[in-house]
C-alpha cells in the first residue's frame, strides 16, 4: 500500500509539475501574444489614418481647384456684355475663346485628375479596411459612394466647357450664359459631395482613434485577466506537488 502510494505521488508530482510548467509558459505567450496582436493592429490603424490623412489633403486640393474654376467662370461672365455687342471675329470673342480653351478647360481637366487620385486614394482605404475587420476590433464602415455622383458631375461641367466653345463659335451670348450658369451649378454640386465625404471622412478617423485607444487597453486587461487564471491554476499546481511529494516520502498528511 506505501509503495501504491509513493508511485501515485511520484505521477502526480510530475503531473503537477509539467502542469505549472504549461501555465507559466502560457502566461508569458499570452504577453508575447499580446504584444505581436497590438503591433499588427495599430501598423493596420495606423497605415488607415495615414490613408485618411492624405485624402483630406486630396479634398482640400479639389476644393481649391473648384473655387479656382469658379473664380475663372465670374471671369467669363464678366466678359459676356462684350461679346454680346462684338463681332464673331472680334478681339472680344477671340479672347473669351482661348480664355475658355487655355483656362477653363484645362482647370477642369486637373479637377478630374484630382477626383482620380480621391478615388484611388479611398479604394486603397477600402482595401486596408478590408485587414483590420478580421481582427476582433468594432467594424468601421467603408468609404464611401458618393464619388461616382463627383465624377457624374465634373464630367458633366467638363461638357458644359464644350457647350462654352460651341456658344462662342456661333456667337450665342444666350447659350454661353447657360452653359456657365450650368457649370457654376455643377461646381456647387461637387462642393456638396466633396463635404459630404469629408464629414465621413473626419467621422472615421475619430472612429479609428478611438479603437486605437481602446486596443491596448483591452487587449492589457484580458491578458492580464488570462494570466491571473493561469497563476491561480499554477498555485494549485504548486500546492498538488508538494501533497505528492510528502505522499513520494512516505509523509502522512493531515
Amino acid at each position: 500500500m506505501t509503495l501504491l502510494r509513493r508511485i501515485a505521488g511520484g505521477v502526480v508530482f510530475v503531473v503537477a509539475l509539467i502542469t505549472f510548467l504549461l501555465c507559466v509558459t502560457g502566461t508569458i505567450g499570452a504577453w508575447f501574444a499580446k504584444a505581436t496582436v497590438d503591433a499588427t493592429s495599430l501598423a493596420v490603424i495606423d497605415t488607415l489614418t495615414d490613408y485618411l490623412d492624405l485624402t483630406v489633403q486630396t479634398i482640400d486640393t479639389l476644393d481649391a481647384n473648384v473655387a479656382g474654376v469658379e473664380q475663372k467662370l465670374e471671369v467669363l461672365r464678366s466678359e459676356l456684355p462684350a461679346l454680346r455687342a462684338e463681332r464673331a471675329d472680334r478681339p472680344a470673342v477671340q479672347r473669351v475663346q482661348r480664355f475658355v480653351t487655355d483656362e477653363l478647360q484645362p482647370a477642369l481637366e486637373q479637377l478630374t485628375l484630382r477626383a482620380q487620385r480621391l478615388q484611388d486614394g479611398l479604394e486603397r482605404f477600402n482595401q486596408r479596411l478590408e485587414q483590420l475587420g478580421r481582427l476582433p476590433l468594432p467594424k468601421v464602415p467603408a468609404l464611401p459612394g458618393a464619388l461616382a455622383r463627383l465624377d457624374e458631375q465634373i464630367e458633366a461641367a467638363r461638357a458644359q466647357a464644350e457647350e462654352m466653345r460651341a456658344a462662342i463659335e456661333t456667337r450665342d451670348p444666350v447659350r454661353l450664359e447657360s452653359a456657365v450658369e450650368d457649370t457654376s451649378q455643377r461646381l456647387g454640386q461637387i462642393r456638396a459631395v466633396l463635404e459630404d465625404v469629408a464629414s465621413r471622412v473626419t467621422a472615421t478617423r475619430a472612429s479609428l482613434g478611438d479603437i486605437r485607444q481602446a486596443l491596448t487597453f483591452w487587449s492589457t486587461v484580458s491578458t492580464a485577466a488570462v494570466s491571473a487564471l493561469l497563476a491561480i491554476f499554477a498555485a494549485g499546481q504548486i500546492s498538488l506537488a508538494v501533497h505528492a511529494w510528502g505522499w513520494m516520502r512516505g509523509q502522512r498528511q493531515s
